[in-house]
């Protein structure tokens, strides 16, 4: 049916955008947070009421429940952004901080849409070629029969391997693109803790030197104490650290907020967003949402054909059992194939861009970028091959390749994605970091 991958993956895509970035509007505001911007929220063209704004500015922010920084390359470089965050950090706490890179949302949706460029190309080549997966099947275990043996098992397993990885060419086209995006990514993101390992307030740039004499003096004030509570009734709960040391008292006090800026709010964002090589996991599904919605089209359109004959050409006894392998396999795919193409997209950029740069940098992303791509899809035809058998041919033999396959694609994904720090709810940090709290709170910020 011509509609069902309009109504399955345009549709779903379009809607994901619409809500992405008109959200707020379609909701009224209804479930939204109450936030205070600095920028629209003070009075830019009225120059009096702007300087009794500016001087409240301190007020506004140590009365709020959690902290969003909305970071680009010049963040840390203004003077009254860092006055709002040590005022911020004093009242309310690190863990109530969250740091959003403005450079993410383009770089997600310039992924997806890619992905969706993909999940077309692998459409139209369904229609070009109808029903070719599975009448490809028999053709290519006779060609391999030669090679393989006559296991029947083994056969079925090479011909679908062999299937899926050809229908990853729908994503060689896009790998290059992917490269101008990823390493988009990878320089904001090194960027971004760059700036924070060789921070230093002094530095920060302010148009008037009476308020840079005036910041430099309340974050002074801030940090000249050994301890600061953090505020209570702000959402924080019992696994929470409430009091935070910040400084010795014999030590400068713009060092201090320095070295806290460097050390434990540091490693808080790297908790949130990771390292500049890692991607969280939810990240990486939205990435390639086209293609898992596409899943669904290839499921429920049985291969581009009738159920009853794809899964007669399949070597299946039932449609049942061929539409529940599909579901299963796809779902295996989804989890364990596609999101793997992130990470190691990232570190093959990495890669490149440390070892070569200009003409020389695109030649080499040309080469290794669709080896990320290819990875991806030997992993999710070790899933397809391994599981077409088991069903069809089921034995111990098969079942233990299965498992082995299976475990090794989990530990993959576990080394790729490595767990990072939750959220009990959307006003706490999770109890899971109370450790790293409570060495923070109990060891000076500033070592001699």
């Amino acid at each position: 049916n011509a509609c069902v991958f309009p109504c399955f993956v345009c549709l779903p895509v379009a809607t994901f955008f619409v809500v992405f970035i008109f959200g707020q509007d379609l909701t009224g505001a209804r479930w939204s947070m109450s936030l205070w911007v600095d920028k629209l929220c003070i009075h830019q063209t009225d120059l009096e009421l702007k300087a009794k704004q500016i001087a409240a500015l301190p007020v506004f922010v140590a009365h709020a429940s959690r902290m969003l920084i909305l970071w680009d390359e010049t963040y840390f470089e203004r003077l009254w952004c860092n006055l709002e965050l040590a005022t911020f950090v004093h009242n309310g706490g690190i863990q109530n901080v969250d740091l959003l890179p403005l450079w993410l949302a383009p770089w997600l949706l310039c992924s997806i849409l890619l992905d969706l460029l993909s999940a077309s190309l692998f459409e139209l080549l369904e229609h070009v070629l109808p029903n070719w997966s599975m009448r490809w099947i028999s053709p290519i275990m006779d060609a391999t029969g030669s090679v393989l043996g006559k296991n029947p098992a083994m056969l079925k397993f090479a011909s679908l391997f062999i299937i899926w990885m050809f229908s990853g060419v729908t994503y060689l086209m896009v790998s290059v693109p992917s490269f101008f995006s990823f390493r988009m990514k990878l320089r904001n993101h090194q960027l971004l803790l760059d700036q924070m390992s060789a921070f230093d307030v002094r530095a920060a740039k302010c148009a008037l030197q009476a308020d840079r004499n005036a910041i430099e003096e309340h974050v002074v004030a801030l940090f000249e104490g050994g301890n600061a509570p953090v505020k209570e009734g702000s959402g924080v709960d019992d696994g929470e650290v409430r009091r935070q040391r910040f400084s010795l008292e014999d030590r400068e006090p713009l060092n201090c907020f320095n070295e806290h800026v460097k050390g434990p709010l540091r490693a808080m964002v790297e908790s949130q967003i990771g390292n500049e090589l890692r991607v969280p996991f939810h990240i990486a599904l939205i990435a390639c949402l086209p293609m898992i919605f596409y899943s669904s089209v290839n499921v429920l359109a049985c291969d581009n054909g009738p159920c009853e004959i794809s899964a007669v050409l399949s070597g299946y006894s039932s449609v049942t059992q061929y539409m529940v392998t599909q579901v299963v396999a796809w779902t295996l795919t989804i989890f364990l194939s596609f999101p793997v193409t992130s990470p190691i997209l990232l570190r093959m950029i990495n890669f490149v861009v440390s070892c070569s740069d200009g003409p020389l940098e695109l030649f080499m992303a040309l080469l290794c970028c669709p080896l990320a791509y290819i990875w991806s899809y030997i992993c999710g035809s070790l899933i397809w091959g391994s599981i077409v058998a088991l069903v069809q041919y089921y034995s111990l033999t098969q079942l233990l390749i299965f498992v082995v396959i299976l475990a090794v694609l989990v530990l993959q994904v576990t080394w790729l994605f490595p767990p990072m720090a939750s959220r009990a709810h959307p006003f706490c940090r999770c109890v899971k970091r109370q450790a790293y709290y409570e060495a923070a709170a109990n060891s000076p910020l500033c070592p001699e």
